[in-house]
């Protein structure tokens, strides 16, 4: 397989050219191959190879504008972290946490845009399945997806209120990471679930009300289903808080605007000291 530096830096045209790697489609067709077939024999790829030889160049090519390329550099990824689940390697185990928070940044990082959400979102649940219970990657995991929701939730949520009108339609890069982190509160062990639902709390709290009705749907829908007797009776009490919660925000945002004048309209957002009494309901 071709090396980061053979990518970046060929040295047989370094003195012709400006050279642009992702504008290279000869080398992104042998990339390409060798990107579709490391994943068929990954479990026998020792740690310390695939971190030297294969992880610079995957993590190069995910952020390739061809859509098919970064696909398949997830599914590397994917396999990886997947691989020998049942090995007692403590290099390999350590290998997949350190990846797992590169990962993470690289993959937000071209979020929306570059990175294909189909593959950010099996490399996370790949993650949430294959890491250690209480893994710290998988606490930054969450973290990372809540404060991307955050920031991208800034740009639409007061702004275009249609968005919720077709949940199951078209999604804006918000829903999909929303979606995703629902689809999480199932996956995720027991000892990073009450930092999910407390994150996820504080972003649904801050949506338009037919947002917060759209997801709260969603979740009761989640949760009616859910045959997970360890978990289900707790996101039962949590989702009953955060319904509350939600009623509560709206009537107040309600109130506020009924005495709010041009000078004081500032004034109708929400308190932050209120925040560590919401969090405690939860």
């Amino acid at each position: 397989m071709p090396s980061y530096a053979d990518s970046t830096n060929p040295q047989e045209i370094m003195h012709k050219v400006e050279y642009r790697w992702f504008k290279d489609e000869v080398h992104t067709a042998r990339i390409l191959f060798y990107l579709r077939v490391i994943p068929t024999c990954v479990e026998r790829l020792p740690g310390p190879v695939f971190s030297r030889v294969v992880a610079p160049t995957m993590f190069l090519y995910m952020g390739h504008p061809n859509g098919k390329v970064a696909r398949a550099s997830h599914s590397i990824f994917v396999a990886f972290i997947s691989s020998g689940k049942d090995s007692t390697e403590n290099e390999r185990a350590l290998l997949k946490e350190q990846l797992a928070f590169y990962y993470l940044q690289r993959s937000l990082q071209g979020y929306p845009g570059i990175t294909p959400f189909e593959g950010m979102a099996s490399g996370v649940a790949a993650l949430v399945r294959s890491l250690p219970a209480g893994s710290p990657a998988l606490f930054y995991c969450i973290h990372s997806l809540v404060e991307k929701a955050n920031i991208l939730c800034g740009d639409i949520s007061f702004r275009d209120t249609d968005i919720w009108k077709n949940w199951q339609g078209e999604s804006e890069p918000f829903k999909k990471i929303l979606e995703l982190l629902l689809r999480l509160i199932s996956l995720v062990d027991i000892q990073v679930l009450p930092d999910l639902m407390k994150l996820l709390a504080q972003l649904i709290i801050q949506l338009p009300k037919d947002g917060q009705n759209v997801v709260l749907n969603e979740l009761y829908t989640q949760v009616a289903e859910s045959d997970d007797v360890t978990r289900k009776p707790t996101l039962v009490s949590w989702l009953q808080s955060l319904s509350y919660l939600c009623y509560k925000t709206v009537s107040r945002s309600r109130a506020s605007k009924g005495h709010e004048s041009e000078e004081t309209s500032t004034l109708s957002l929400p308190d932050p000291s209120n925040w560590d009494r919401m969090n405690a309901r939860l």
